[in-house]
């Protein structure tokens, strides 16, 4: 969609009246459907889900004849969207306004969704029926996120700058030092928007925003989340050729348009919380769950929020680096911090989250690192600055030092990404997170391994 030139105020985002969804297709005969087995794909048999390319742009071409807006077409879902109108005469369903959910803290961007009340049936259009095989409307992600209104500099407490706090703390500065920057590396981040903020233009970052295709204007971020964000990962990895994806209103959509890009390493701080006992992984998630894991066998390192409190999905996934938070205090104490989240996933028995951690700030304010908005934005407050907090916070960090490790080696695969940074990560001994996971010697449900090393994690390549 056009691009517009921004002029004071960030633009209006995506309008709600357009409904976001992923659509499906029946398998060949030789291939098989990822609904009709309570296993769940992985990278070793992704390859059984595929859906030939040509038969994907054939649906793509009926749903078109339908004046249906295609966005993006792969092996395994067609990203798509249309008025509410158009969705409930063609999938023969109603569309009723949904809350979003209130399990742990989070920024809700939108208070609601619509989303159908009854079953999507596949279209009653010749072609149409025999191809479709489900479709899901996509709801809005959850950015794992801490804002409060507390000016950038005040004194009442201690917080951190980038990006020098975060560069010594996470022990970057030590790997810069050396020459790795992430020089020549590629990271994508999907967020809510990426502004040219000054304080990049300053830092003389490769800095690139575009938008996804269900999204509108790349200079502006109306929100601030992924303008702020981004500084995290600048600080740990300072000469990556960053790009930033601005998201619509299907997350599933600024994914598959990142992995498009073909960067070495993706950063979300985003996710559902939705990974609880005694659940299944509902269908709407599964095009992003396949989505995930196509990037991944692409060997894309990909890095999760876990959440702060949420039971966060992807961020569960056994296939990313699942990044939880430490709070480190002026004084250098590391402690798990009960803002942020670590469980045992019900959906991939085994697993457990976070793998490692970056930092992030504590309850009850939980505002800790000082970031770059937008003036005007949603998190602007003092001057087109925001006190930021959360695993949204940590996720780039680590992707920063993944990088880091992708330019001294660049042959790593994104398992020998996380494994490094798991073996090499500092211990948190005390602590407790958002789900009453302790932390203790060694590996442990509260901070997983540790707080990343930077430059412990870099020795083990030199």
């Amino acid at each position: 969609m056009k691009n517009r030139k921004s002029a004071g105020k960030p633009a209006p985002e995506t309008s709600a009246s357009e409904i976001p969804f992923e659509v499906t297709v029946h398998p060949e005969s030789d291939g098989k459907s990822v609904f009709e087995s309570e296993l769940l794909p992985t990278t070793a048999n992704l390859d059984r889900y595929r859906v030939p390319l040509d038969k994907m742009v054939e649906t793509s071409r009926l749903l078109q004849r339908q004046h249906i807006v295609v966005h993006n077409v792969s092996e395994f879902s067609i990203s798509a969207s249309c008025s509410a109108k158009q969705f409930e005469a063609l999938f023969r369903t109603r569309l009723v306004k949904k809350p979003m959910p209130k399990q742990g803290f989070h920024v809700a961007t939108v208070k609601s969704y619509l989303a159908p009340d009854t079953r999507v049936l596949p279209p009653a259009v010749e072609g149409l029926a025999d191809l479709v095989e489900r479709v899901y409307v996509q709801p809005p992600a959850i950015f794992f996120a801490g804002e409060r209104p507390i000016p950038p500099f005040w004194n009442d407490k201690y917080r951190l700058r980038v990006p020098v706090d975060v560069a010594d703390i996470m022990r970057a500065n030590e790997v810069h030092q050396h020459g790795l920057t992430g020089k020549g590396i590629r990271v994508a981040m999907p967020d809510t928007g990426f502004y040219h903020h000054p304080y990049f233009q300053g830092q003389g970052y490769n800095f690139l925003a575009i938008t996804a295709p269900d999204a509108t204007d790349h200079t502006t971020d109306g929100n601030g989340h992924g303008t702020g964000e981004c500084a995290n990962l600048f600080a740990t990895a300072p000469g990556i050729n960053f790009i930033g994806v601005k998201m619509g209103a299907n997350p599933t959509l600024a994914f598959k348009t990142a992995t498009d890009l073909r960067p070495h390493v993706m950063t979300n701080s985003w996710g559902y919380s939705v990974d609880v006992p005694n659940s299944t992984m509902p269908n709407f998630l599964v095009p992003l769950y396949l989505a995930v894991l196509d990037a991944v066998s692409k060997g894309i390192t990909v890095c999760f929020s876990a959440g702060n409190g949420h039971f966060g999905f992807p961020g569960s996934m056994p296939e990313v680096i699942s990044v939880g938070g430490v709070i480190v205090d002026q004084n250098l104490n590391y402690s798990a911090t009960k803002y942020t989240s670590g469980f045992d996933s019900t959906w991939f028995p085994g697993r457990r989250t976070p793998d490692v951690c970056g930092l992030c700030g504590e309850l009850p304010t939980a505002d800790y690192i000082v970031l770059p908005v937008q003036s005007g934005a949603a998190l602007d407050k003092q001057g087109g600055w925001g006190a930021f907090s959360g695993t949204s916070a940590a996720s780039p960090m680590v992707a920063g030092v993944c990088a880091l490790l992708k330019e001294a080696d660049p042959t790593l695969t994104p398992d020998q990404v996380r494994n490094i940074l798991k073996y090499t990560a500092r211990d948190i001994l005390v602590g407790t997170n958002a789900h009453g996971k302790i932390a203790g010697p060694g590996p442990d449900g509260a901070t997983g391994f540790g707080l990343v090393d930077a430059a412990r994690a870099v020795n083990v390549l030199l």
